[in-house]
């Protein structure tokens, strides 16, 4: 079993953030971003994306919970009140594309809330050259983009990623 991780950093003011968390998980539609994000996934016996599952928790702050209290999945966040920036990083995230799906359809539910970031699930532990998914917050979107390499990601975000996710696990490894 090779679990991805996951590194989510998005610029949202604390109130939003909260007003987010408060919101029930929904399945978003089916549009042309995730029909083009699908399509540009490489995995064996792939079917088609008919629905897109979402959480079943009463509200977002839950899936977080669940993942951080859970020590399997070796998670912790943070908000920086002065830079208005979230910070959630999962080192055990998931080992396939339908059960990163749900966090997804959360992440993609985080549009218009955030101002600005990124969230990326990849497989930091085994080397980091495959690319799940690359969420990209930008001007009030969040869009899945199409990235299957770390290279076709911005390098300063990539490096980011690398080095909170080395310090989680060598802070988590110390405990």
């Amino acid at each position: 079993m090779e679990l991805d991780s996951l590194y989510i950093k998005i610029q949202i003011e604390k109130a939003r953030l909260n007003e987010f968390f408060a919101a029930q998980p929904i399945s978003p539609n089916y549009d042309d971003n995730w029909s083009q994000w699908w399509e540009s996934r490489q995995m064996y016996s792939k079917t088609a994306l008919e629905i897109i599952p979402g959480y079943s928790q009463a509200r977002n702050r839950e899936v977080f919970d669940n993942l951080l209290k859970d020590r399997f999945y070796g998670a912790k966040e943070h908000y920086d009140e002065e830079k208005q920036h979230w910070t959630f990083a999962a080192l055990n995230f998931s080992e396939n594309y339908h059960e990163i799906l749900p966090m997804l359809a959360l992440l993609k539910q985080l549009e218009g809330y955030a101002l600005d970031g990124f969230a990326l699930i990849f497989d930091w532990m085994w080397g980091g050259d495959t690319v799940m998914a690359y969420v990209d917050f930008k001007e009030g979107y969040a869009l899945l983009e199409t990235v299957t390499e770390p290279y076709e990601i911005e390098l300063r975000r990539f490096e980011e990623a690398t080095q909170n996710l080395q310090a989680l696990a060598e802070e988590l490894g110390s405990m």
